[in-house]
C-alpha cells in the first residue's frame, strides 16, 4: 500500500461503494416491486462495501489458500459491520439493521448468513479487482486526481447533510417523546402546536411530507429495521405516519390517473359521438 496511490484507493472505494449500493437496492426493489435507495448517504453509494473490498485487496489478497481467505475475509468484514453497528448507534442513537430475528446473531448486529456471504466475497473480489484496477490504470494521473478531488467533495458533502438530516431527526423524535410522554399528543397535533426544533408547518394537506426532510423520510422507507435506542414510541408513531403518508400519495396518483384516463375516454366517446351526428346528417342532406 502506497500513499501515493490515495487517489487511486479513493476510486477503488467509490466504485465498490457503487456496486455494493446497486447490490442492495437491487434485492430489495425487487420485492417491493419499486426503487429503494439503500444508501445510508443520499449519493448512489454504500461506504461499508467501498471499505469492506479495500480491506479485502489489502488484507486477504495475499492469501493463496481459498479456505484460509474466506475465512479471513468473513472475519474481518464481520468486524467491520459490527464496528459500523456500534459506531452508528452511538452516534446517532439509533439502529439501522438487526439481525436478532436470524438464528446465530451475535447481539443482532452480524449474523451466520452474513458470515458466510463475506466469506464468499473475500474469495471472489480478487478476481473482479483485475477489471477494476485495470479500468482506473487507463487514466492519466491527471484525470485520477482530478475525479479523485471532485467525488472527495461530493462524498464528504454528502456526510455533512446527511449528519444534519439525521441530528435534526433526532430532534424531532426527543420532543415529540416528551409530548407523548406528557400529553398523549398524536404527531399532526404535535406540529400544530408549534414546536420550535420545525421551521416549516403543516399546510392545508396537514403531510407529514411537509415536515420531514427527503433524506429523514427516505431513511424511513429504505431502513425498515431502523430503530431509536431512545425514542421508540416517537419513531413507531412517526414511521406509521410516513407509511400511510406515502400509501395516499401512491393512491392520489393512482386516482389521478384513472380520472385522467376516464376523461380522455369521455372525451373520445363524445368526439366520435359526434362525428357519427355529423355523417348522418351529410347522409340526410345528400338524400
Amino acid at each position: 500500500m502506497n500513499i501515493n496511490n490515495i487517489p487511486m484507493y479513493f476510486l477503488w472505494f467509490i466504485i465498490y461503494a457503487f456496486l455494493g449500493w446497486a447490490w442492495e437496492s437491487f434485492i430489495t426493489s425487487v420485492p417491493q416491486r419499486r426503487f429503494v435507495n439503500r444508501g445510508f448517504l443520499n449519493g448512489p453509494y454504500c461506504p461499508i462495501y467501498g471499505v469492506g473490498a479495500l480491506l479485502f485487496i489489502f488484507g486477504t489478497n495475499y492469501i493463496e489458500n481459498p479456505a484460509l481467505r474466506f475465512l479471513a475475509g468473513a472475519v474481518i468484514a464481520c468486524a467491520l459491520e459490527y464496528v459500523t453497528s456500534w459506531t452508528l448507534e452511538k452516534i446517532f442513537h439509533a439502529r439501522w439493521w438487526d439481525y436478532a430475528p436470524r438464528r446465530f446473531n451475535l447481539n443482532g448486529r452480524i449474523c451466520l448468513e452474513g458470515f458466510l456471504v463475506f466469506g464468499l466475497a473475500a474469495v471472489v473480489i480478487p478476481y473482479i479487482h483485475q477489471y477494476v484496477s485495470n479500468f482506473t490504470a487507463q487514466f492519466s494521473p491527471a484525470v485520477i486526481n482530478s475525479a479523485f478531488s471532485i467525488l472527495l467533495i461530493i462524498f464528504i458533502t454528502d456526510l455533512v447533510i446527511t449528519n444534519r438530516a439525521l441530528t435534526k431527526f433526532n430532534r424531532i423524535l426527543r420532543e415529540y417523546q416528551k409530548a407523548i410522554d406528557k400529553r398523549r399528543l398524536d404527531f399532526l397535533e404535535f406540529i400544530r402546536r408549534g414546536s420550535r426544533v420545525f421551521e416549516m408547518r403543516i399546510g392545508g394537506s396537514r403531510r407529514i411530507r411537509n415536515v420531514l426532510s427527503y433524506q429523514q423520510r427516505r431513511i424511513l422507507a429504505a431502513f425498515p429495521h431502523f430503530d431509536s435506542t431512545r425514542y421508540e414510541e416517537a419513531l413507531a408513531r412517526i414511521r406509521k405516519l410516513n407509511s400511510d403518508s406515502r400509501r395516499n400519495v401512491i393512491i392520489e396518483k393512482q386516482v389521478k390517473k384513472a380520472t385522467t384516463k376516464a376523461e380522455k375516454k369521455s372525451h373520445s366517446a363524445k368526439k366520435k359521438a359526434r362525428k357519427k351526428a355529423n355523417a348522418i346528417a351529410r347522409s340526410k342532406r345528400r338524400k
